[in-house]
């Protein structure tokens, strides 16, 4: 949700917006199964060395932008030449302008991307006021519907996988939400669908009509305010004390939750601040994950 964009035309659009040739499909080539690819892990922000059109760079891994995200000066070192115009609503108050650009090839994670569709925007707000450094490059789902993939966040460690490496059994089912993947969680013991999202960074983020329907408005279980919010500026949230969040069957206590104004997006998404308590096996393309406690 660090950069989830909702767009006003559909990505099979894009290609009317272009002066050039249609956007063809996607090209990969890939990472061989048990290739271990070394994160950095700072907070709750995950970044690992990519390269856009053979320049190298650092990208920020958030598994709920829809596309890959490129910051408007670096496009300009890579030779991306944008096309259309498009505002892009994040998780910050507002709106964003974004144009696209269309054959960019990303290496990142042992994979080659190539004919790629990335959206070109300004990054530097969300570079000062969340990342704390300048991003050039936020890498979307893209990786993970890629290919299958290990991942230990508190060990900075993400490991591409066979499928044969994948368990008979046990899996938790991902569904689809506005391009986003959602599983199942019980927050206080109410089921929601949640944003499986490795890029927020901050607190598990809840819509106000599932906070109200779940009582985490009332007076006890306020805990203050905070500034946030990604694409589109900052926002402030109300802050609230979660007593139980459950995944898979495993419950943590004790969990803050930030509360959204905006009516739009998803009922509840869990940020890295969730998912580094576990390690992950993600399969994307098969819509299923499993977990287990990190040690």
């Amino acid at each position: 949700m660090f950069c989830r964009l909702i767009f006003p035309i559909t990505l099979a659009a894009l290609a009317a917006c272009a002066s050039t040739q249609p956007v063809v499909p996607s090209e990969v080539s890939g990472a061989s199964a048990s290739s271990i690819v070394d994160l950095r892990v700072t907070g709750n922000r995950i970044y690992l060395p990519a390269s856009l059109n053979g320049v190298e760079t650092e990208a920020l891994l958030d598994s709920g932008a829809e596309l890959s995200l490129v910051d408007v000066e670096f496009a300009g070192l890579t030779g991306l030449a944008a096309f259309g115009h498009a505002e892009a609503r994040g998780t910050g108050a507002g709106t964003s302008d974004v144009q696209f650009a269309e054959g960019v090839r990303i290496d990142a994670a042992g994979l080659t991307l190539a004919e790629q569709v990335v959206a070109i925007m300004d990054l530097s707000d969300i570079s000062k006021r969340l990342a704390g450094s300048p991003l050039t490059l936020i890498l979307g789902r893209e990786v993970f519907d890629a290919g299958l993939w290990h991942l230990d966040i508190n060990n900075a460690a993400l490991r591409s996988l066979a499928p044969h490496d994948l368990p008979k059994s046990g899996a938790l089912t991902l569904t689809d939400a506005h391009g986003i993947k959602q599983l199942d969680i019980l927050i206080d013991g109410v089921p929601v669908k949640a944003d499986f999202d490795l890029g927020n960074g901050s607190e598990v983020l809840l819509s106000q009509e599932f906070a109200e329907q779940a009582g985490l408005l009332k007076p006890d279980k306020i805990l203050g305010t905070k500034e946030g919010g990604g694409v589109g500026g900052a926002i402030t949230r109300t802050l609230v004390r979660v007593d139980t969040l459950e995944i898979g069957g495993h419950v943590l206590s004790d969990v803050t939750a930030a509360v959204s104004p905006q009516s739009d997006g998803a009922q509840a998404n869990i940020g890295v601040s969730v998912l580094r308590h576990f390690n992950w096996l993600i399969d994307f393309p098969g819509n299923r994950v499993w977990m287990e406690p990190s040690p």
